[in-house]
């Protein structure tokens, strides 16, 4: 069964939408915002974690015990700019 994605709000971050992951109608992680270009996502059932080889952001594990909720959780931030694919690669042009 694949992953499904809701729209919910929690009392984690009040007025604030985040997506749900669903697995076989389970809760099993959510995506909140973070700062000003970041996601969280947040998740005790994570097995396996992977980023591909040449991804060239920044993903970060935080520790359960100091975040909020106290879950495991990965932030990304993003770093809008313009970019081509040349070949199989991604490559970011010079912003203007």
């Amino acid at each position: 069964m694949p992953i499904d994605f809701r729209i919910a709000e929690r009392s984690v971050l009040p007025g604030t939408p985040i997506v749900e992951l669903l697995l076989e109608g389970w809760v099993i992680g959510a995506i909140y915002p973070h700062g000003e270009k970041g996601i969280r996502m947040v998740s005790a059932h994570v097995v396996e974690k992977e980023c591909e080889q040449d991804f060239a952001g920044t993903v970060i594990e935080e520790d359960p015990a100091r975040a909020w909720p106290p879950v495991p959780s990965f932030v990304v931030r993003f770093d809008p700019s313009p970019w081509v694919i040349a070949g199989n690669r991604i490559v970011r042009l010079p912003k203007s």
